[in-house]
């Protein structure tokens, strides 16, 4: 197991090197509103992991402010960071790759995937011991 998150971290940085040149972060609602504008052009989305496909040739991403719901191909990545995907309980993936569009709906074809921490509203830690204390 220590194995298989070791490679996974090492695929998500290689990733995230490799991620960050001519890609463009997109603004998702106009990413959901107007599609066929984004056809082609090479995106980076970050938002939660919904689903996975069993196969693990695809996923579905949501992202909340927007209400946005992204479908990803993972075709393009190499078996092994895909069944990773699976294995690692991952909630918010950035996504880097070429915008297609599929049946009238926009689907990224993923290049790379990075895993993202998990952005907290509050810190439920200090909630918790401050009422363990009253008691």
């Amino acid at each position: 197991m220590i194995a298989i998150r070791l490679f996974l971290s090492l695929c998500f940085l290689t990733g995230l090197a490799a991620g960050q040149g001519d890609y463009q972060q997109i603004d998702l609602a106009d990413f959901v509103r107007h599609p066929e504008a984004y056809q082609g052009r090479m995106v980076e989305v970050t938002a939660e992991v919904i689903s996975i496909n069993a196969d693990a040739n695809a996923l579905r991403l949501y992202d909340a402010p927007s209400k946005a719901l992204i479908g990803v191909s993972l075709t393009q990545l190499e078996e092994a960071p895909r069944r990773a995907l699976i294995l690692d309980p991952i909630h918010r993936l950035s996504v880097y790759g070429r915008a297609e569009l599929s049946g009238g709906r926009l689907i990224i074809d993923a290049h790379s995937v990075t895993a993202r921490p998990i952005e907290m509203v509050g810190d439920s830690s200090s909630e918790f011991s401050s009422a363990s204390t009253k008691n």
